[in-house]
């Protein structure tokens, strides 16, 4: 059965080639006919069948040979592709390119998931921390004790803001519109929506951003991205300080955003790492608040718009932060 079954396959590979033999040695055989008459057809006839069957004989050891190393592709991540064989080159070398990309995909999700699992567990052991410290404070009863509680309530709530973010992030592909965005529309809504933040902290915004400069974004996407540079800067900035976002055109078809602040700035030694999950450096440990997620959602957000964000600071000189823009 299984012979007939790839006799079947072979011919109706072949049916094309076949026919075409077929009428060729009707052709051969017809001319046979008239020119020397009814004794003189067998050898054509026979020459034509024998050339067919060694055709035929050798096609189906090609395509044994074939079927034998597609299965091997299906297991291999790297066949040899035989140069000298064009369908080796075609099937093959197509075959490797699906097995990279395929390979390439999975270790992505693999280091997406595992990426994704270390900064949860950080976030939880946080959460912990936060709870235990409320626990102490609340058998305390005192106003020292009432201060701890909103502060580990706001760790709390930054946490779980942050958690959140990240979770968009994993939809971002499906919730990702560009288009022409005014960047003087996108700072305004990202500093409004912490007015809130500038009022407590006693910081203020100055924005000089040029109105007719016009990118080319996701609206809410930057936003957000912005909001977390904001709310950096608040944080770190010195009560009376100020935040100045302003806009220059580098060269055309580019736009640059800097966020500056008069805060306590960067160490030198901090900034390379500074984009990296949890890295929080020396001002981690002068301020609890530091969570070291937020530079990190920025840098993941900007790469994910296509981009390019920089960090300059230095201690007790502030920092600025540089966007890079597509401007349309």
């Amino acid at each position: 059965m299984r012979l007939i079954r790839r006799i079947a396959e072979l011919l109706q590979l072949k049916q094309g080639m076949i026919l075409v033999y077929i009428l060729n040695t009707v052709v051969l055989i017809l001319a046979s006919y008239m020119f020397h008459g009814v004794k003189d057809i067998l050898y054509p006839l026979g020459v034509s069948l024998f050339l067919l069957t060694v055709y035929l004989g050798i096609s189906a050891i090609r395509l044994h040979k074939f079927k034998l190393k597609l299965s091997e592709a299906a297991a291999s991540p790297q066949l040899p592709v035989d140069a000298a064989d064009a369908a080796d080159r075609l099937v093959f070398g197509m075959v490797n390119e699906i097995h990279e990309e395929y390979n390439s995909r999975i270790y992505q999700l693999g280091s997406s998931a595992k990426e994704r699992n270390t900064l949860f567990s950080q976030w939880i052991h946080n959460m912990k921390v936060s709870a235990a410290v409320i626990d102490l404070a609340a058998e305390r009863g005192t106003e020292q004790a009432l201060a701890d509680i909103r502060e580990e309530n706001g760790k709390l709530t930054a946490n779980l803001e942050e958690c959140l973010n990240l979770l968009r992030l994993e939809q971002f592909s499906r919730d990702y519109r560009p288009e022409r965005v005014s960047l003087h529309r996108v700072v305004v809504k990202a500093v409004n929506a912490r007015k809130r933040d500038f009022i407590y902290a006693g910081v203020y915004p100055k924005i000089t951003v040029d109105e007719e400069a016009d990118i080319y974004t996701d609206e809410k996407w930057c936003g957000s991205m912005l909001e977390q540079v904001l709310t950096n800067a608040i944080k770190y900035s010195h009560k009376g300080g100020t935040v100045t976002l302003s806009s220059s055109e580098v060269t055309e078809g580019r736009v640059l955003l800097t966020v500056a602040d008069e805060g306590i700035g960067i160490e030198l030694e901090d900034l390379p790492r500074a984009f990296e999950p949890f890295f929080t450096g020396r001002n981690g440990r002068d301020h609890r608040s530091a969570t070291g997620i937020g530079l990190y959602m920025v840098k993941h957000t900007a790469d994910r718009l296509g981009h390019s964000v920089r960090l300059d600071s230095q201690r007790g000189a502030g920092t600025v932060v540089t966007f890079t823009f597509a401007a349309v």
